[in-house]
């Protein structure tokens, strides 16, 4: 029989994130520890005492933390019931592009200022009593610390985004138990988000006080020390040098005060720490609204709101006049960078775990789950047909389309691949956004969707099991698969993808 101390989840939070480098310091381990064993300590999680000493089975530090497999299906209950669902976005209700209407707020605000406006209009009116989120540090603008932002001008300093861990988990955890606050906007990046919404599911109490979670899109923090040592020995870069950096395109684009200097992404990706090397979330598919850059757009961002708590805070500072927001439709440019961001931090992701498993080393337990289905899921899938699980409205091009106009359409609906049906209505290919980002932006409007379609197309049939389809996918390592007639291939029935296979198994999760 196990002894006690081997029974303590703080040996598996040890040996699977702690040791292999993938903690990346957001303090909601500290914040749920029922006896305080844990503490975050400069960039280093400490274990103060034996826990084992008071408990004999106590699992929720490895639960909570957003690199463990535990709760993934669970913290999906808390956007399911968004009506709309696609590649790149998650879940989500609209997604459009939106500034703070004052201008002075624009100045010396991240992305337009939307998250500090939307936040000052919830504080005055009453919707939270507190923020928290993270602040730059005055000597390094670049290093972030977590803060607790009790009123509305507080909130004008306090919410930033960078590209370094701030244990902004922990904070929330002081929020409740040190200022007894009883209705908190949490604001963090995709992991962080994660792992506020471990603890919903955990039903932990202190996220009783929890009214809004909002999500900054965030492709990589780093471990500063080292990224600045990289940028003061490549490009004579100092730290105090150094105003702010911008992701554009593909480049880190860091400010200084009388220059710009652009560093290829590829540059630096060395330095970023080890739990967001496997991350594959961009948008922060589980906030209750998520915001990134509007590039190359200025002082906009794109928001998504994916649900209704969300949508009923977002709407009221619209109409209260902090928020200005206008339509996506006609900004396919800032659309298409953000997807090929989130296309690219999957893509780097996904090599980055398969170069791990060569080389034998571990790879985060989220990221074996995430691409592994439980036993009994794969039961499910093969207890359903393709044609079960299938949409069959499917959105479809001809063969002269552009695609110009095909980014256009991908603006206006969101779906990342369009089946091409000839003049008979019979089904010649499929164009996908990638195959899109593969031909110049000058090209575009000359270039036609015949022009770029495989040559080979993967097909599926109706009466197939679904795990058939989904096996395919992984196979070829592809998103979608299109089901044609068993007797007429040519003949378009519907179309599967990874996010319809994931809709399949999360069904029964309904918030609570």
């Amino acid at each position: 029989m196990a002894g006690r101390r081997d029974l303590i989840a703080y040996n598996d939070l040890k040996k699977w994130i702690i040791d292999p480098g993938f903690c990346t310091l957001c303090g909601a381990c500290e914040a749920a520890c029922p006896i305080h064993s844990l503490k975050i300590e400069g960039e280093t999680l400490q274990y103060i005492h034996d826990c084992s000493e008071h408990l004999e089975f106590c699992p929720i530090c490895y639960d909570v933390c957003p690199h463990s497999e535990a709760l993934l299906l669970e913290t999906l209950s808390f956007v399911t019931d968004a009506p709309n669902r696609r590649e790149s976005l998650g879940y989500y209700r609209k997604v459009l592009l939106a500034q703070a209407v004052d201008p002075e707020l624009r100045k010396v605000s991240h992305g337009g200022g939307v998250v500090t406006a939307l936040l000052t209009n919830s504080i005055k009116q009453g919707f939270v009593d507190s923020v928290v989120a993270s602040r730059t540090d005055e000597k390094a603008p670049l290093k972030l610390h977590p803060s607790i932002s009790l009123v509305p001008d507080d909130v004008f300093s306090a919410v930033d985004v960078g590209y370094s861990p701030s244990a902004v988990a922990k904070a929330f955890g002081r929020a409740v138990q040190e200022y007894g606050k009883t209705k908190i906007a949490f604001v963090g990046t995709p992991c962080q988000v994660l792992a506020l919404r471990k603890l919903e599911s955990w039903e932990h109490k202190i996220v009783d006080s929890l009214k809004l979670v909002v999500g900054f899109m965030c492709l990589w923090c780093f471990s500063l020390k080292h990224l600045f040592e990289s940028l003061e020995k490549t490009h004579n870069i100092k730290p105090s040098q150094i105003s702010k950096i911008v992701l554009e395109k593909r480049e880190y684009v860091v400010y200084m005060d009388s220059e710009t200097v652009r560093i290829p992404i590829n540059e630096v990706r060395k330095h970023i720490l080890g739990g967001c090397s496997t991350c594959m979330d961009y948008t922060a598919e589980l906030a209750d609204i998520s915001v990134g850059g509007a590039y190359p757009l200025e002082d906009w961002s794109i928001v998504i709101i994916r649900t209704e708590v969300g949508e009923e805070i977002f709407d009221h500072a619209v109409k209260n006049g902090l928020i200005q927001v206008k339509s996506l439709e006609n900004e396919p440019e800032v659309y298409t960078h953000m997807v090929d961001v989130a296309n690219f931090k999957r893509k780097t992701a996904l090599e980055e775990i398969e170069k791990m498993k060569g080389s034998g080393k571990p790879v985060p337990p989220i990221t074996q789950r995430m691409l592994q289905p439980l036993p009994k899921e794969l039961s499910l899938l093969s207890s359903l047909t393709v044609e079960q699980i299938m949409t069959k409205e499917v959105m479809t091009i001809s063969p002269d389309t552009t695609l110009e106009e095909l980014l256009n359409i991908m603006t206006k609906h969101h779906h990342m691949g369009y089946p091409i049906l000839d003049e008979n209505k019979q089904l010649i290919g499929i164009v996908t956004f990638e195959d899109i980002m593969k031909v110049p932006p000058d090209q575009r409007s000359k270039t036609k969707a015949s022009e770029v379609k495989p040559e080979k197309l993967l097909t599926a049939y109706p009466d197939e099991p679904a795990l058939t389809a989904y096996e395919k996918m992984i196979n070829h390592r592809v998103g979608r698969i299109l089901i044609v007639d068993r007797e007429d291939p040519k003949k378009l029935l519907g179309i599967i993808t990874k996010t319809d296979i994931m809709q399949t198994l999360r069904w029964p999760m309904k918030r609570r």
